[in-house]
């Protein structure tokens, strides 16, 4: 059995409809560290890689978080399990769209599911310091009513398409 994660130094409350991956980046970011090293300390499966990269990140883990997971996230940042797990498309569950059978995938098919990625407003990212909205990933959300825009599909800059990863860009957007 692996021993629980232990806090963190440093603490970074999540923003109202932040998104978990945005919140453990930010974080990460907080503390001068890669994510991946964040995510490894919580349990995560990661494995290093060449230089200060990681794989074996689970591409489900924004989704639906397990117990376990849910739990040392939520010990390691002082918050409750019940945060960490509104932080995840789980929250949605049911009545914006809806999981499988598992839990761990997004059904494009039935209410709102999107099937990946996400729009973002530069604004709001901007504003934040690069901090994502849970609620981009919807597949029906389609203007921020902060400041009354589109949400974008890709950098207006560069037009690279986001992959809903809260560490694309990395300078947000104006």
């Amino acid at each position: 059995m692996r021993t629980p994660a232990r806090t963190l130094p440093i603490r970074l409350p999540p923003l109202p409809g932040e998104a978990l991956d945005s919140w453990l980046e930010a974080i990460a970011r907080r503390m001068d560290t890669a994510l991946g090293d964040v995510l490894l300390h919580f349990g995560f499966p990661v494995r290093h890689r060449a230089g200060n990269q990681f794989r074996g990140i689970p591409a489900d883990w924004t989704i639906l978080l397990d117990e376990r997971l849910a739990a040392a996230v939520a010990h390691a940042t002082g918050t409750s399990p019940e945060t960490v797990a509104a932080l995840t498309l789980a929250h949605y569950d049911g009545r914006a769209l809806h999981l499988s059978a598992g839990g761990r995938a997004v059904s494009r098919h039935v209410l709102w599911g999107r099937g990946g990625g996400s729009r973002f407003c530069p604004e709001c990212l901007h504003a934040t310091g690069g901090r994502w909205q849970l609620s981009w990933r919807l597949g029906f959300s389609f203007a921020c009513t902060r400041h009354r825009r589109l949400l974008a599909d890709c950098c207006p800059h560069c037009g690279c398409r986001g992959s809903g990863a809260p560490f694309w860009p990395v300078r947000p957007p104006a």
